[in-house]
């Protein structure tokens, strides 16, 4: 199992999502926890972000890379489609 560090503007998005929305955002990070390279969802980025993956939950996008050596999940961003691509 990998451990899950969620950045804090990711964090700070998650919280302002309804509580049902919430629930389905934890789920697909516990689930990203247990195995963030086979989950048919998970998704290779290409362009300037090469070497992050995301995940879809409904309209809302988890983008993240994975520090394979210590065992652990960056949550860089979460977000709408059309607001998480842009880079900050």
């Amino acid at each position: 199992m990998y451990s899950v560090i969620i950045h804090r503007r990711a964090a700070h998005y998650l919280q302002k999502l309804t509580p049902d929305q919430q629930i389905r955002i934890k789920r697909a990070l516990n689930e990203i926890s247990h195995d963030p390279f086979g989950l048919p969802e998970i998704k290779n980025m290409l362009g300037d972000w090469a070497g992050y993956k995301r995940i879809k939950v409904a309209s809302i996008r988890i983008i993240f890379w994975v520090d394979k050596v210590k065992k652990i999940v960056y949550i860089d961003h979460i977000g709408s489609r059309g607001d998480v691509y842009k880079k900050s």
